[in-house]
């Protein structure tokens, strides 16, 4: 998550910048991404909301400026104000079918000189509102690691492939182009996130193959001190 497509930026400016979890940046892409700060103040031209995330335009003394940021309650002639951490530029929503010749994402907005209350989503909340069940019984992946091992051994195992079994916890869908998974074994009291683009819900049993790699920086504030990356992702059946 250049974005999303997160995880804050920072809530993406610090992925995504947040890395929303919204399907509104969902599998985005951007051809060129250009750095620039700035405050941006002006009337709003035009809003919406998708996946969770306000859109805005409002125009300015530069001219109009789009930027996308946490879901906000923003009226027809609101003022609004954000800080421009990240400019995408060339920006493309598939979520959305359009593409944007310069966006900003952003992790709050000033509205009419107060800060939206909803600034501090989290970029990697689930969408999903179903709650983590307590841990079902399954074993360690055949050939494979459980968490605990691979925190303790990461330094040996980082850009090697990995395999193991957990059950997902968290599951956001498409941030950055990608889905994001987090398991848990009884191995550890952590999680591990894995990145896939595969599908699953909460509560399934998973097994899943990929590159264990450290501190992965995507950009605007994502960074994974541990991440399986890309995975192969197989759902297994109740027994």
């Amino acid at each position: 998550m250049r974005i999303k497509q997160l995880i804050s930026l920072t809530l993406f400016t610090s992925l995504l910048a947040t890395a929303y979890t919204g399907t509104s940046l969902a599998a985005e892409t951007a051809e060129s991404s250009s750095h620039h700060s700035g405050v941006f103040t002006g009337e709003l031209l035009e809003t919406f909301n998708s996946g969770g995330y306000t859109y805005v335009q409002i125009e300015t003394d530069k001219g109009p400026v789009w930027a996308a940021g946490p879901a906000s309650a923003i009226n027809k002639d609101d003022k609004v104000s954000f800080i421009g951490k990240v400019a995408m530029t060339d920006f493309y929503s598939k979520s959305l079918d359009r593409r944007f010749k310069t966006i900003y994402f952003v992790d709050s907005y000033i509205i009419n000189g107060e800060k939206n209350s909803n600034s501090n989503i989290d970029p990697h909340k689930n969408i999903d509102k179903k709650q983590a069940a307590a841990l079902k019984p399954f074993s360690k992946a055949d050939n494979g690691k459980n968490i605990a091992e691979i925190l303790e051994n990461k330094e040996n195992l980082a850009g090697t492939k990995i395999k193991i079994r957990g059950q997902v916890s968290k599951y956001t869908a498409q941030v950055l182009g990608k889905n994001w998974i987090h398991i848990r074994d009884s191995s550890s009291n952590q999680d591990i996130t894995i990145t896939t683009d595969a599908d699953a819900q909460i509560n399934d049993i998973i097994v899943a193959e990929g590159k264990l790699v450290l501190n992965k920086d995507y950009g605007y504030g994502y960074i994974y001190e541990v991440l399986i990356e890309d995975a192969k992702v197989g759902v297994e059946a109740e027994k």
